[in-house]
């Protein structure tokens, strides 16, 4: 496993992940609009508001997980391409987290951590 290129798909995501508050809500208020279209705009603000944050612990442990599961299932030669630096491959790695961020194994994870975290 190369460290470099696990470091790199790391440090790409927790890039994305922005701690401006501002951007945070901004990117809540679209993930919910997208995923609930029936709520109307106020609801949709007020809901992104009360979102708390998650410590940032949370986001690494996953984008660890994320970086792994690449390093086990892409090519070399692809995730050397992927791990290039572009703006297009860093968007790509973003894309492709939340895509593993949504699959079935990654909802029991975060249901497990989340559950730990808020007993």
């Amino acid at each position: 496993m190369s460290n470099a290129k696990r470091d790199h798909i790391i440090a790409v995501v927790l890039g994305r992940l922005d701690a401006d508050a501002a951007r945070r809500g901004e990117a809540l208020y679209d993930f919910l609009a997208l995923s609930q279209p029936n709520m109307d705009e106020a609801a949709l603000k007020s809901t992104a508001a009360q979102i708390p944050a998650l410590p940032v612990e949370l986001y690494r442990k996953w984008a660890g997980m994320f970086a792994d599961r690449l390093l086990e299932t892409i090519p070399g030669d692809q995730l050397t391409e992927l791990c290039s630096g572009s703006e297009d491959n860093n968007a790509t790695l973003a894309l492709v987290y939340l895509t593993f961020m949504e699959s079935a194994r990654m909802e029991k994870q975060v249901a497990e951590d989340l559950g730990l975290i808020y007993k």
